[in-house]
């Protein structure tokens, strides 16, 4: 049976049509061309040239559009090129960068991702994802050795909020007095004076013997806290029991150029010396006193039992 002709040409225009749609729906066919060195997928490219168009006039129209292309995105490197595509059509894009960021901390996995993703949630004024990678990176280290890497690597990159966290941490961790003093040299090298002091004074809080502190004092002096160090040494002759004591304490001051500790020093360790010899020569007169009264008494014993009491 032959076909009319009206029937024919339906067929046909039915057929171009199918045809169409397939070669439009093709990237090709948008006069696209790939980005260089980019890690975009050409149909997340498309998307986002598109999107350009309506980002600084009709910003509700452009985000369905980056949020497609969001959709593609596999890993970091891609969160994070979309992220910058918007950049230059400021605060109407806010709100797709934030979800670009926020994919991206579900990709994380190193110390690094995370601290990348915080330099990056910083600067996009996304501080809930900022706080989220804080607390990963300084929730998941758990040693001293940890956290003091954690607080360099994120000095580097001018996250002094994340490293000064770490080092609290870090201080906490410490449990013996040579973890102390590592933090404080730690801290100081890294300007945080205000945790190296707080490690030195409550280490000079911790000791009670004076020898102990003056051994202290050898380890904190290149710190160069001279009022610590001041402290340290007034504690250390309030504590000193022994003429030893008041030595060491009279040599740290005078490294410390602490003349008025010196010359306490000096005189309390004097004065012990006196006393010392003549608690000892009173010593020796009572034990010469109690001889000669055990001699006495042995001499009158032999007398009352009418033996010779010698010469």
């Amino acid at each position: 049976m032959k076909r009319s002709f009206s029937s024919r040409v339906r067929w046909q225009t039915l057929a171009l049509a199918a045809i169409g749609g397939i070669f439009l729906s093709q990237p090709a066919l948008a006069g696209h061309k790939p980005w260089p060195g980019s890690p975009l997928t050409d149909e997340a490219q498309i998307q986002l040239e598109r999107a350009s168009r309506y980002m600084k006039s009709n910003p509700g129209k452009a985000t369905p559009m980056i949020l497609n292309a969001l959709s593609t995105a596999t890993d970091i490197p891609k969160c994070m090129a979309i992220a910058a595509y918007t950049e230059p059509y400021g605060h109407p894009m806010l709100e797709a960068r934030r979800a670009c960021i926020s994919k991206a901390l579900t990709f994380c996995q190193t110390r690094e991702d995370f601290l990348h993703l915080a330099i990056k949630a910083r600067k996009y004024e996304c501080f809930e994802v900022t706080r989220e990678a804080v607390n990963n990176l300084v929730g998941s280290s758990n040693s001293v050795d940890e956290l003091l890497d954690l607080a360099h690597k994120s000095q580097e990159v001018a996250l002094n909020d994340i490293c000064h966290l770490a080092m609290e941490k870090a201080y906490q961790k410490a449990d013996s007095v040579e973890d102390a003093l590592r933090f404080a040299r730690e801290a100081k090298t890294m300007g945080m004076d205000d945790l190296s002091r707080k490690a030195v004074k409550e280490l000079i809080d911790d000791e009670k013997e004076t020898h102990e502190l003056c051994l202290l004092l050898r380890s904190i002096e290149p710190l160069d806290f001279k009022d610590l160090n001041r402290l340290l040494l007034k504690k250390a002759i309030d504590e000193s029991r022994s003429v030893t004591d008041y030595r060491e304490v009279y040599d740290g001051a005078r490294r410390q150029g602490q003349p008025d500790i010196v010359k306490l020093a000096e005189f309390r360790g004097r004065k012990m010396q006196i006393m010392e010899k003549y608690r000892a020569s009173q010593a020796e007169y009572k034990q010469k006193v109690d001889a000669y009264h055990q001699q006495q008494g042995a001499q009158q014993q032999q007398q009352s039992q009418g033996l010779p009491t010698g010469f």
